[in-house]
């Protein structure tokens, strides 16, 4: 099955903010963020993450043939002078009752390809629940490879999650040699 994939803009963020609340609630340990915060936050709050992807800064959503929101993958460039060469992928949601069916897998090889047409950007960055060993080989065959774990990153309900760092190199990077 295959999926529209492309940027989502300030038309999205009402189907995203639905998307971004429904995943904090079901999956509260993936994600800093936390349910009751996103509840009260108003869908316009979050049109501004919404860029083009020439900026290194965008979001890319999955729509299925009733163009109803199933996923969704952020590339956030960092804004620094000596970071502009690195991006974190944010936000990476499916829809429960999407999961399992390869849409994370093509928003991530879709995020990766478009991140990699964004002049002077030559790595990726993000932040995986450790815990979640099949997100964290999701991303690993996505080329991402661990860094480095910070022990109780997050705090959900008393219990504490580990985050893994993980760096993928993109192709134009000029630390990738032909």
């Amino acid at each position: 099955m295959t999926w529209l994939i492309r940027p989502l803009t300030a038309a999205d963020v009402h189907p995203y903010k639905s998307l971004r609340d429904e995943s904090l609630y079901c999956a509260p340990e993936a994600f800093t963020a936390d349910h009751a915060a996103s509840v009260k936050r108003p869908a316009s709050a979050y049109a501004p993450r919404f860029g083009a992807p020439a900026s290194g800064h965008f979001f890319l959503g999955a729509f299925n043939a009733a163009s109803q929101l199933l996923g969704c993958v952020g590339c956030e460039r960092e804004l620094l002078p000596q970071q502009r060469h690195s991006a974190r992928l944010v936000s990476m949601m499916v829809a429960p009752a999407a999961q399992r069916r390869g849409i994370g897998q093509q928003l991530l090889a879709a995020c990766i390809h478009q991140a990699a047409q964004v002049p002077g950007l030559e790595q990726l960055t993000l932040l995986v629940t450790a815990a979640n060993q099949h997100v964290v080989r999701l991303y690993e065959r996505a080329g991402f490879r661990a860094w480095g774990l910070l022990p109780r990153a997050i705090v959900v309900r008393g219990v504490g999650y580990d985050k893994l760092h993980m760096v993928r190199l993109l192709p134009s990077s000029p630390l990738i040699s032909p």
